[in-house]
């Protein structure tokens, strides 16, 4: 069944968006045309649409980004996990509606090799695909002063119904504490929605990756911000 959008958000400029691209097929056709914009992020997730032209704020998501992918690039690799996939990977779910892309995937091998997670072939019949469809293991989502609703509410929403395990949710905008949270799928009376197992100040536990990590932040020799992601047995250097 085709989902329609209910509310279309644009962030902050203008683009011209099809027609169809209310509805939730149409909107990924229109994603993974040569019809669509560089440099623009488009989400469909809770029958809403948002479209993002803004620039990414360097020192409170460019730098978050790039240190969470480091870290969780390095763990994966080192102990043969299964697979990373950076900013800019195309997701979707068609069951919950949903076509994104998070600042970080990951996906261990079992999910990949049981198709709970597929690359999307190319209809051109290329096999460098554009999108994976279905369920990754792990998404991280960097809050920018553009995205407050998409990454807290819409896409909180949108993760857990598509069956995601844990979602990272990190906030580092100027105006408020450095925020770490790894949200896991509940069970029991919190079935189908993400619950956390400790306080943002604590060390955060993953059940994916199988330990514990947090977040810190320095000023470097610029006085600009170096970020950590480190595992809770590692102290920040």
């Amino acid at each position: 069944m085709s989902v329609a959008a209910r509310q279309l958000t644009f962030q902050p400029d203008i683009v011209s968006v099809p027609r169809d691209a209310f509805e939730h097929l149409g909107f990924r056709r229109w994603l993974t045309s040569a019809a669509f914009p560089e440099h623009v992020r488009a989400t469909f997730a809770e029958r809403e649409l948002f479209v993002d032209m803004s620039p990414e704020s360097i020192e409170s998501h460019n730098k978050v980004k790039g240190a969470v992918t480091a870290a969780l690039e390095w763990i994966v690799r080192e102990e043969d996990l299964g697979e990373i996939y950076p900013d800019g990977a195309l997701l979707t779910n068609e069951a919950a509606g949903l076509s994104t892309e998070p600042d970080v995937m990951f996906a261990t091998w079992e999910t990949l090799e049981g198709d709970r997670l597929r690359l999307l072939p190319r209809s051109d019949g290329n096999p460098d695909g554009i999108e994976l469809v279905g369920a990754p293991d792990l998404v991280v989502e960097v809050v920018s002063p553009s995205s407050v609703r998409k990454d807290m509410v819409a896409l909180r929403a949108a993760y857990a119904r598509a069956g995601i395990t844990e979602y990272w949710l990190i906030d580092a905008r100027p105006e408020a504490a450095l925020r770490f949270e790894i949200l896991s799928l509940g069970q029991g009376q919190h079935a189908g929605a993400y619950v956390t197992s400790s306080a943002p100040d604590l060390p955060q536990p993953s059940r994916v990756l199988g330990r514990a990590f947090h977040l810190s932040r320095r000023r470097n020799r610029l006085g600009r911000w170096t970020y950590l992601l480190a595992t809770a047995d590692q102290s920040p250097r």
